[in-house]
């Protein structure tokens, strides 16, 4: 028996005694041995399976929390991506609205560069920070 000195050191430590008999006169390592794992526990394809998927959870370069944090970059990229269309929706009507409409041609240009007629004065007010 390979080992009972690795397990007898093991509990020694943690204060059981080997020896200390049960009341059918087994001892503790004889108990601690009797008793059984599930049969599916011992089955070599539930074992890889499950370090498999250990393996692919944690320790892989793609691993669980890489692809929880690349969904969620995508899901952000693509809310950024929705944002930018309508932007660029609204920009296309503006342009359309100035390019084809003289009256909001000069409206433009009178609000952004403060143009004006020659006989006309351009007042600007700001408002102050209070």
């Amino acid at each position: 028996m390979r080992g009972t000195g690795l397990i007898h050191a093991a509990l020694f430590k943690k204060g059981f005694e080997s020896r200390s008999l049960c009341k059918e006169g087994h001892s503790y390592l004889y108990r601690m041995k009797k008793k059984k794992l599930p049969k599916f526990v011992k089955n070599k394809y539930f074992l890889a399976s499950g370090v498999f998927l250990l393996w692919i959870s944690f320790f892989n370069d793609i691993d669980l929390f890489f692809i929880l944090q690349s969904r969620s970059e995508l899901s952000g990229l693509k809310k950024e991506v929705r944002d930018l269309k309508e932007k660029n929706e609204k920009a296309i009507v503006a342009l359309e609205e100035l390019t084809s409409n003289g009256r909001s041609m000069e409206k433009f240009a009178r609000e952004t560069y403060y143009m004006k007629r020659d006989n006309e004065e351009v007042f600007v007010f700001k408002e102050r920070a209070d």
